[in-house]
């Protein structure tokens, strides 16, 4: 990358604004006012968050990894997403039930659908594959699986912690071989 010298001030700065834009950083983010450790026993427990949803390898897997989402959601759109029960159920998540030509009946998560087949996940992990001509009748529920009375479900604080919790997540990553100063010419790797 070349020097900048030839450059005045105010354009240095204008570069440094447009590359900052590029970056996806262009506002400063408010956290949720919340207790993110309640928040997280909110997910594992009476939420029921991790029935469908994982978070760095822990947690169901019929809904998004939301291991990441913190870092590209604001709080608003995260309660909003938790608490809106018209939301828009995200590509690849939409529900389906399958009846077989002998009445029975498979419910869960579409994976894959063409004009000739379709894969459903259920609940349990397990994947069905079926040949659309061998179904009496294929169901698309207009409910999304996540539940759509958090509001009922949580106390607005509960919510508030819920929503740190899943800020936070991406806020910390794991640090490996961080390198840590003993001397002014010593380094020592630590893990």
């Amino acid at each position: 990358m070349p020097a900048f010298r030839s450059l005045g001030e105010e354009q240095v700065r204008a570069l440094v604004r447009y590359v900052r834009t590029l970056q996806g950083k262009g506002e400063a983010r408010t956290l949720p006012v919340g207790d993110a450790t309640h928040g997280k026993d909110l997910f594992y427990g009476k939420g029921e968050c991790s029935a469908c949803h994982m978070i760095s390898g822990q947690g169901g897997f019929l809904g998004p990894d939301l291991s990441n989402y913190g870092a590209q959601a604001s709080a608003d759109t995260i309660l909003g997403a938790i608490v809106n029960p018209d939301r828009v159920v995200p590509a690849g998540y939409r529900s389906g039930v399958a009846t077989t030509r002998d009445g029975t009946r498979v419910a869960g998560v579409i994976r894959n659908e063409d004009n000739f087949s379709l894969q459903i996940m259920t609940a349990d992990g397990s994947f069905h594959f079926f040949e659309k001509s061998d179904l009496q009748k294929m169901e698309y529920p207009q409910e999304p699986l996540m539940p759509t009375n958090y509001r009922a479900r949580l106390s607005a604080s509960d919510l508030n912690d819920l929503v740190s919790y899943l800020t936070s997540t991406s806020a910390s990553p794991i640090k490996k071989n961080a390198v840590k100063r003993t001397s002014d010419d010593a380094e020592e790797v630590t893990e």
